[in-house]
């Protein structure tokens, strides 16, 4: 570490403190996984859309004892005029007839639908739309819709806890070098907290199936609607106070001198 007048001391790391975080041991980042996907996804739909609008190569027009005009000819006329004029030629009826090419809606919507799927699958995401969503959203069918993202999760955080080891070290150093102290042996804990979508019916019913087997704090920590648990039980304590001096006198408590019996 160096002043501008050139003056100061000189430190020597162990490493050059470039600290990488990867979203997976291969380094392969997301777009690779989905770009040629994506990219046949836009072209179907590009395609699909050209093949909707109104296309002149959608219908192939016949010309049956006509003269006159070369194709291009007729195809500029008919484009400009909208009309086609037919007559009869050495005795033989002239007449115009015309081959439509029908596009099939559904086999567009078939291969979209796969494009899409894949696109999920090999990105490792989550189906909003998923079936298993709105018919059955139970906590196995949850589970089973989130398991590629947890496995794509798993590899990230072992990635990142490697990576933040090697930030607390330049750290350390960094801290020993500008005498700030020396925190080489101290202790630390990193967490990645993840949200998972849950069905809060099952969770509640779990825990009252478990009441009698599992301690009170247990269960209300695990209970979905709870964010600070002892919070919780602070209240549930006051609460139990406030209800024994309600009705405390009443049913003969402690307290009350009127229930005192009369001394004789």
């Amino acid at each position: 570490m160096f002043n501008d007048d050139g003056t100061g001391q000189g430190y020597n790391w162990d490493k050059i403190p470039l600290i990488p975080f990867r979203c997976n041991e291969e380094e392969i980042p997301l777009i690779t996984r989905c770009k040629s996907i994506q990219d046949g996804l836009n072209k179907i739909e590009s395609q699909w859309q050209d093949q909707m609008e109104e296309d002149p190569r959608n219908t192939i027009m016949v010309l049956v004892n006509y003269d006159g005009q070369n194709l291009g000819e007729f195809r500029r006329n008919l484009a400009q005029y909208g009309a086609v004029k037919v007559r009869t030629v050495d005795g033989g009826g002239g007449d115009v007839k015309t081959l439509q090419i029908q596009v099939n809606a559904e086999n567009y919507k078939a291969i979209i639908e796969q494009f899409k799927k894949a696109i999920i699958e090999n990105c490792m995401g989550y189906d909003a739309k998923d079936d298993r969503l709105g018919g059955n959203a139970n906590e196995m069918n949850i589970k089973s819709m989130y398991s590629d993202i947890e496995l794509d999760s798993n590899g990230m955080e072992t990635e990142f806890q490697a990576a933040f080891e090697d930030l607390i070290w330049f750290l350390n150093c960094y801290f020993a070098n500008s005498h700030i102290g020396d925190f080489e042996g101290e202790e630390y804990e990193i967490i990645f907290n993840r949200d998972t979508m849950i069905s809060e019916s099952s969770v509640i019913n779990d825990i009252k199936n478990s009441v009698g087997i599992l301690s009170d704090e247990t269960l209300i920590a695990q209970h979905p609607w709870i964010d600070d648990p002892e919070a919780e039980i602070e209240r549930i304590k006051k609460q139990k106070e406030e209800n024994m001096d309600l009705y405390g006198g009443a049913f003969g408590g402690k307290g009350d001198p009127d229930d005192e019996p009369d001394d004789e």
